[in-house]
C-alpha cells in the first residue's frame, strides 16, 4: 500500500496560486503609458489596430519614412522615441484592390509625454484617431 501525505500536495497548490497572482498584477495598470522615469525625457508612442480592422489585413507602421513594423490581429506597437516633430505614415499589408494608399500624420511629441492612436481602416483609407485603448495583448 502507498502511503500518501497532504503537505507535498498542499505545498505545491499553494505555490501555483501564488504564481497565478503574481500574473495577474503584472498586467494590471493603465497597459500603454510609459512612466516619467522610463521617458528620461523622451515621449512615448503607442499605436493600436482597431478591433474590427480586417482578419486579412497588415498595417504597417513607418516613422519618419522608415519602416517599424506591421502589426497583425490583436498586436500593437509600443516605443520610447525622442521628443520633436515626427510623421506617422500608415498602409494595409497586403493592400487591397491592387493599389497601396499611404496614410501620413505629422505628430510634434513633448518630452515626458505618451501619445496614442488607433488605426481605422474604412474600405479605402485608413484613420490614424487620437487616444488608445487599454491594451493587455502583444506589443512588437
Amino acid at each position: 500500500m502507498k502511503k500518501c501525505t497532504l503537505t507535498p500536495r498542499l505545498i505545491s497548490f499553494v505555490l501555483a496560486v501564488a504564481c497565478l497572482g503574481m500574473a495577474g498584477k503584472a498586467i494590471a495598470g493603465s497597459g500603454y503609458d510609459y512612466s516619467r522615469g522610463e521617458l528620461m525625457g523622451n515621449s512615448g508612442l503607442t499605436i493600436f489596430r482597431e478591433a474590427d480592422y480586417g482578419n486579412q489585413n497588415g498595417l504597417s507602421v513607418f516613422l519618419d519614412g522608415v519602416p517599424v513594423t506591421t502589426l497583425s490581429r490583436g498586436e500593437g506597437y509600443r516605443a520610447i522615441i525622442r521628443p520633436g516633430r515626427h510623421i506617422i505614415t500608415v498602409s494595409n499589408t497586403p493592400s487591397p484592390y491592387g493599389k497601396t494608399k499611404f496614410t501620413h500624420r505629422t505628430i510634434d511629441l513633448a518630452p515626458g509625454q505618451n501619445y496614442a492612436f488607433t488605426a481605422i481602416w474604412d474600405v479605402e483609407t485608413i484613420t490614424l484617431e487620437d487616444g488608445g485603448y487599454q491594451y493587455h495583448g502583444f506589443y512588437r
